[in-house]
Order: C-alpha cells, then structure tokens, then sequence
C-alpha cells in the first residue's frame, strides 16, 4: 500500500495541496507557495507516477527528460522573473517637482527594468501565477490522464465547498458572505463556472464509460458549484449559468437516448434532475434573507448595464492611457490606481471615478496597462503553448481523417473548453484572473486539456 501511494499518487497529493493552498489561504504569501511549488516538483523528480513495466528509475529519467524538454516550464521562468523585478523594483514615491510644477513619481532603483509603485498589491497575483503556472509544468510532464482527472475532480469539490460553506454562513447569519478571499461575488462565480463546467464534463463522460463512482462524485461537484454559481454570483456568471445548463440538458437527453444505458428515464433523472434542483434551490430566497437579490430583478437590468458600461468605457480609456505613457514595461501591478487619475478631465470623469472606485474590469486591459508590452507577451506565452497544443492537436486529428483515433475524454475536453471559454469572456468585464485562486486553477485546467483531446491508438 505504502508503495502504490508512493509511487502513483504522491504527485497528485502534492497537486491538490497546492490548489487547497490557493483556494482557502486568505492572503497567500510568497514563501508559502515557493514551498507548495518546490515540493511538487521535487516529487515530480523523485517520485514521479511509475507506469506499468516501469521501475523508478526510468520513470524518474522519462519525467526529467520531459520536464527539460518542456518549453512551457522555461516561459514560465520567464515570466516569473519579469514578474519578480518588477515586485522587487520597487517602491516609488510621490513627490511634488518644483521645476515640472506636478506631482511624479519618483525613479525606480532599476531604471531601465519593469517597476512597482507598491509591490505588495502584485504579490497575491505572483503567488497565484507562480502556483499555477508550475502546477501546469507537473501536470504536463509526470501526471497521466486517470490523475488529471481526479485532481480535477478534487479541485471541482474544493470550489464547491465554498458554496455549501456560503449557504451555511448565510442560514446561521442571515447575510450574504463576500468572498473577499477570492476577489469578491463576480470572481468567485467565474470559478464556480469553470468548475461546473469541467464537472459537467467530467459526469458526461463517466456516463459514457459506465464509470458509475466517478459519475457520483464528479455529479455532486457539479450540483455543488451550479448551486453557488445562481445562489452568490453576479449578473454576468448568471447569464453564463442558463446558457451551461440549457447545454448540458440537450447533452444528456442526446447521451441517454444513443449512449444505450437502460432504463432510459432514470437516467434521465439521474442527468437531469440534480442540475435543475442546484438551480431552483439557488434561485429561492435563503432563511434570513428577504426577496431576492439584485441581479434576479430583470426590470432593472437595462439601468445596471448603462452604468457599467459607462463605467467599463472611462476606465477602459484610462487604462490605455497609462499604458501609453510606458508602452514597454507598464507601469506596475497597481499602476492603474496610481497613474489614471492624473488623465481625468472635466467633472463627468471624476464624478464617474469617485462612483466607481479604482478598479479596472478588465483583465487583459489591466495586463497590459500593468506589465506593458514585453511582459504581457511574456505572460501570454505560458497559457498560449497550453492552448496551442490542443488546437495542433486538433489540427492533426481533422486533417488526417485515414488514421484512426481514440475519442475517449473528449467530452471533458468540450467541458474543459466551454469553461475556459467562459472565464476568459468574464475576463473582459472584470478581473477574475487576478485573484490567485481563480488564476492558479484556470491554468491547471489548461494544463489538462490536452490530456483529453483525440489520440492515435
């Protein structure tokens, strides 16, 4: 026993306690994830899941190769290190110049390196990019595809967990928890929706397979995170949430009628029912609660969807505007906070700034306005090598229609992709993907994408 544990499923312990470490740590600090990250991979080393006929030190040799070889795990270096100078370039001061009759910021120490005003609002991002990113490089070079799958499984349940946590808070308290941890209601909801997503998929496929366990587990994952999508998030997840679940409707009722699984109705039952319930009991008032919510009133959805727009335009064009004034290097993780205000003219702008706060609902705008040029391309390269192998994956597998080709998991890649899909859609009205939990499990998933795509026999 002690040996299997060793030997098949110590990396994937590792997986998970790192991914536990992003999900329930409040503020993750950066020592902290160096040893979640260092640890994995030293277990990726010496002791990396042996294959069948397989001794150790083959597998140790097979997983070195890979990890070498790896280019996702030298862009990732990359990254962190851009990221890291500029953390550590830092801080900047503001001073009144005298001669320029304004206020500046004071030169960094390494004037021709990317640089922070205050670094300690990039480290919860760092944590979670370092988290995720290294996580992705133990998945794609030691973890096989049965282990993928149960560390999705696993992660699908850490999320939902939050939910079922929420109602409990919510039933004893009577008021809605804020998920500050996470980054709030709306990231929160993207994370819920890219686990459902994958859970959902996770569940087609077990019923494929005649894989009645995993179909349970995977099944409650997913009642768990649909439940916390409708019952906490904001407009946006909610929309995405009717659309996942009309989705998975017409899957399962296609699935049953040709999968042959009999008796038809129960399965239908069994598909249908706990999704649909997840739903109902998410849309109804909690006890403690009056009505519902904002977001559930229709009428008032044109108003909030002006405001935000309104919103969303101003601070778009502030965020470009900072970006113009340090095209290459950005100007820092807080960047945006710091430098927009001094591009604010007239009182509608600053009425519409003092309205909205400081934030920037864009993760791509906020990338670039942060990092500029050079980092935005170093920090794209990662999640780009990760989807790309999938799209020549799937390039190969439409253009060579003579081979045959095992289609085994490719409904966990749909789920996969509807998911990922609908993070980075978020991604463009608000920044789920700067808080770590959210960014660390979304290039995990990345990472596992490609293990389920269609494959040679």
């Amino acid at each position: 026993m002690i040996h299997i544990l060793l030997a098949k499923y110590w990396v994937l312990a590792h997986l998970l306690v790192t991914a536990s470490t992003l999900c329930f740590n409040p503020s993750p600090s950066v020592g902290l994830m160096v040893w979640c990250t260092v640890s994995l991979l030293l277990m990726v080393v010496s002791l990396p899941p042996i294959f069948k006929g397989e001794s150790y030190w083959l597998a140790r040799q097979r997983v070195s190769t890979a990890l070498l070889n790896d280019a996702l795990l030298w862009m990732s270096v990359v990254a962190l290190l851009y990221v890291s100078i500029q953390l550590l370039n830092g801080p900047r001061t503001l001073s009144y110049a005298s001669d320029l009759k304004r206020w500046v910021f004071s030169e960094p120490r390494l004037i021709y390196f990317p640089s922070s005003i205050t670094p300690a609002a990039g480290v919860p991002w760092f944590v979670g990019l370092m988290g995720g990113l290294l996580s992705a490089v133990a998945i794609r070079c030691a973890l096989p595809r049965k282990q993928r799958l149960f560390a999705l499984i696993g992660i699908a349940l850490l999320t939902g967990s939050f939910a079922l946590g929420g109602a409990v808070y919510v039933c004893f308290t009577g008021a809605r928890p804020c998920f500050e941890w996470l980054g709030g209601t709306y990231t929160v909801g993207t994370l819920w929706f890219l686990m459902a997503a994958v859970a959902l998929g996770i569940v087609g496929e077990a019923f494929l397979e005649a894989h009645r366990q995993t179909l349970i587990i995977a099944l409650s994952a997913a009642v768990l995170n649909l439940f916390g999508l409708v019952a906490f998030s904001a407009t946006l997840p909610l929309a995405l949430t009717a659309i996942l679940v009309i989705a998975w409707c017409c899957f399962a009722l296609v699935a049953v009628q040709a999968g042959g699984h009999h008796p038809r109705f129960l399965w239908r039952c069994v598909l249908l029912l706990p999704p649909l319930f997840a739903v109902i009991l998410g849309l109804l008032p909690m006890p403690g609660t009056e009505g519902l919510r904002p977001e559930m009133h229709l009428s008032q959805w044109g108003e909030h969807l002006e405001t935000f727009f309104a919103q969303w335009t101003f601070r778009a064009e502030r965020a470009l505007d900072v970006f113009m004034s340090d095209p290459m290097l950005g100007a820092g993780p807080d960047g945006f906070e710091q430098y927009a205000r001094f591009h604010i003219k007239g009182s509608l702008g600053w009425s519409l700034w003092k309205s909205g706060g400081t934030d920037l609902p864009c993760d791509f705008l906020r990338l670039l306005s942060s990092c500029g040029l050079i980092g935005t391309l170093l920090l794209l390269l990662p999640g780009g090598s990760m989807l790309g192998r999938c799209l020549l994956r799937w390039v190969d597998y439409s253009q060579n229609s003579r081979r045959h080709y095992s289609l085994r998991y490719i409904v966990i890649f749909f789920g996969s992709l509807i998911g990922v899909i609908g993070t980075l859609l978020m991604s463009c009205f608000g920044t789920p993907l700067h808080a770590p939990a959210t960014l660390g499990i979304f290039l995990i998933v990345c990472a596992c994408m490609s293990g389920w795509m269609p494959r040679r026999r």
